[in-house]
């Protein structure tokens, strides 16, 4: 039995320290690197266990193999566990961001409003929202911000819309890259330029990663202003196609974050009709260019229904 389970053990470790190596050089190229780069939170789950057991039965081999992904894993997601105190400049202007996909399927516009009442955002990014919940949202949103104006975009079609307490001016539609909403917000520091995308998952990774590319260098980079780009982008922070975002803006969550931040799913999706499933990814993100500053992130508790959580920044802008 002990042969069994080493050999059970051994074919897990090759097969993930493979997964975490070849990562390097083919990025998310091999199904097993993409879904190792899902994963990889959770593969400590199998891991550890491993590496006590192999102790225990002094398989030194063993143990290493498995403490070498370890360690690997331990190491990527060190930063997400420090302590990183910021400070805000006291001539900055706060502004809070929150982007929330809120599920085709969910019409429990009382409990969306909720979570966005809760929160109160400057800006409000919404993905999978059909044109009916939006126009029961509207009606919610009428005092969000007091006796202060609300404004909004909204584009049907793509089922995205941007509420701000900010005017906001809608550009030109974004052809060829897929669901993406830009608006020009006017706020009291300038002219802001939001992103709102929510990058489908059909037609697979790879499909995704061009059109963020495409978005990214044909559009995002030649704004010399601020820039927001948030939604829900159906890539993991390990991920190639996150990886690319982040070599032209900075990820909320990881410069302000505190831990893994999963994002997806809630617990209304449940395997078997009745077992709630764990947030097992963060998927939904919030990025911004270094005309701001970052005070705060993180993942709301409360999906409203959604089978995401709603994710929000705190950023400030001189």
């Amino acid at each position: 039995m002990p042969n069994l389970v080493w050999m059970a053990w051994l074919f897990f470790g090759v097969i993930i320290l493979a997964g975490l190596i070849l990562r390097w050089w083919t990025g998310d190229h091999l199904i097993l690197t993409r879904y190792t780069g899902y994963l990889m939170p959770w593969l400590l789950c199998g891991l550890l266990p491993g590496v006590l057991w192999a102790v225990l039965m002094k398989y030194r081999g063993l143990a290493a193999l498995l403490t070498v992904s370890v360690l690997i894993i331990l190491v990527a997601y060190a930063p997400l566990f420090w302590s990183r105190s910021k400070t805000s400049d006291p001539e900055a202007m706060e502004l809070k961001v929150v982007s929330y996909n809120t599920w085709s399927k969910n019409f429990d516009t009382d409990r969306i409003a909720r979570v966005v009442k809760g929160q109160r955002p400057d800006v409000l990014l919404l993905q999978e929202v059909i044109p009916e919940v939006f126009e029961s949202l509207m009606k919610h949103f009428h005092d969000l911000y007091a006796d202060q104006e609300v404004y909004f975009s909204y584009e049907p079609s793509l089922l995205l819309a941007v509420v701000s307490r900010f005017p906001m001016e809608r550009s030109a539609g974004i052809k060829g890259k897929g669901r993406v909403q830009r608006v020009f917000l006017h706020s009291p520091a300038g002219q802001i330029t939001v992103f709102n995308v929510h990058m489908l998952r059909r037609g697979g990774w790879l499909s995704r990663y061009r059109k963020i590319v495409s978005l990214l260098e044909e559009d995002v980079s030649h704004n010399k202003g601020p820039v927001i780009l948030g939604g829900d982008f159906n890539t993991p922070d390990q991920g190639e196609t996150y990886k690319h975002i982040t070599k032209f803006l900075n990820n909320a969550h990881w410069e302000s974050g505190f831990g893994f931040g999963f994002s997806f799913p809630s617990s209304v999706i449940k395997l078997f009709g009745s077992v709630s499933v764990p947030p097992l990814v963060r998927i939904d993100h919030i990025f911004f260019n270094d005309c701001f500053s970052i005070l705060k992130a993180g993942t709301i508790k409360d999906s409203g229904g959604s089978d995401h959580f709603p994710v929000m920044a705190i950023l400030g802008l001189e």
